[in-house]
């Protein structure tokens, strides 16, 4: 995340670091990187593998670390449809892509990763400073990365290997464009139809419920998700057997953080709705969270919907990279 509300915050407890420049990112092709995962086996002091919590079986846990000074900043998130496989983005402009390691159900590592620059239709993006890229989506050989400061959202076609050229703007309404500075889309995800579903962070109507958006349609429209007890989106999925899983966080100062998982249905989604959806999931610092703003959904090789979160560590001594995984119960 960019330094926001959590992020000035934390600051004035000595974040300095979550505030500096990013280092340079001159490299045209892929760099492998190393990263290194210490297992989580509790998501609370009641929840080891295999519980249940909320509405969701807590599947494992990561803390990733790597000594590449770019790695950290995650805050978009896909995985393959398999699981095999994921793809991340920073705010401060990069792709991450590696393979999941798992022993049956439980993730135990990341392997094979790389990182690359993000192209815009300029070059390389200028990171959290100035684009500050923060929503992932992937379907196919297509990829859309929506950036909070500038307001835009980046289309870009894979190769074989996931890789990605250049980006290219999407035509997004003008109402779209006018997102307060740093309070974006956040949250990114693609319809059954193939259209883009973008979710405001902070981005309110008159009603004070959270703007959003659905563009690439034949007719696009926008509508509103519900705000309650104050969380903001941070990103979406699409789950495999329908609709969507939309991951908030709500931070209050100095040192109060919960996320929560709501299911959205798509039906509800429709032109001036104001959609709401069942809580699967509500945790604050009492469990193994951290700043989450990047969720995955895909099916298990047994069949079953799981449910992937990273965190964004401000690139701070003080906050870590987390990767979660849960299954949601059919």
């Amino acid at each position: 995340m960019s330094p926001s509300r959590l992020g000035r915050a934390l600051a004035a407890l000595a974040l300095a670091a979550a505030l500096a420049s990013p280092p340079g990112r001159a490299e045209a092709e892929p760099v492998p990187i190393t990263i290194s995962a210490t297992r989580i086996d509790r998501f609370g002091p009641a929840t080891p593998i295999g519980a249940r919590y909320g509405e969701l079986v807590f599947l494992g846990g990561l803390q990733l670390r790597s000594d590449d000074p770019n790695f950290g900043g995650l805050s978009g998130l896909r995985l393959s449809a398999d699981g095999a496989r994921f793809t991340a983005i920073s705010d401060r402009g990069f792709w991450f892509r590696g393979a999941v390691e798992r022993e049956g159900p439980t993730p135990t590592g990341l392997t094979r990763v790389e990182r690359e620059a993000i192209e815009g239709p300029s070059g390389a993006l200028p990171g959290r400073r100035g684009s500050d890229t923060e929503s992932l989506e992937i379907e196919g050989r297509s990829a859309w990365v929506a950036s909070e400061r500038i307001n835009q959202v980046l289309r870009f076609a894979l190769d074989a290997n996931g890789r990605a050229g250049a980006g290219r703007a999407i035509s997004m309404p003008k109402e779209a464009r006018s997102a307060p500075f740093n309070e974006g889309f956040e949250a990114i995800a693609l319809t059954e139809g193939g259209a883009l579903m973008m979710i405001g962070e902070k981005f309110l109507d008159a009603r004070g419920d959270n703007r959003s958006f659905v563009v690439g349609a034949r007719k696009p429209f926008s509508f509103s998700v519900k705000r309650t007890d104050d969380f903001s989106p941070t990103d979406a999925a699409r789950l495999p057997g329908g609709g969507f899983v939309l991951l908030e966080r709500r931070y209050v100062p100095p040192l109060s953080l919960s996320i929560r998982l709501r299911r959205l249905t798509e039906a509800d989604i429709r032109p001036g709705a104001v959609v709401d959806g069942p809580v699967l999931m509500e945790a604050n610092l009492i469990q193994t969270i951290d700043n989450f703003e990047g969720v995955s959904a895909h099916r298990s090789p047994s069949g079953a919907t799981v449910i992937t979160l990273v965190s964004d560590d401000n690139f701070s001594r003080l906050q870590r990279t987390l990767l979660m995984e849960f299954q949601l119960p059919d």
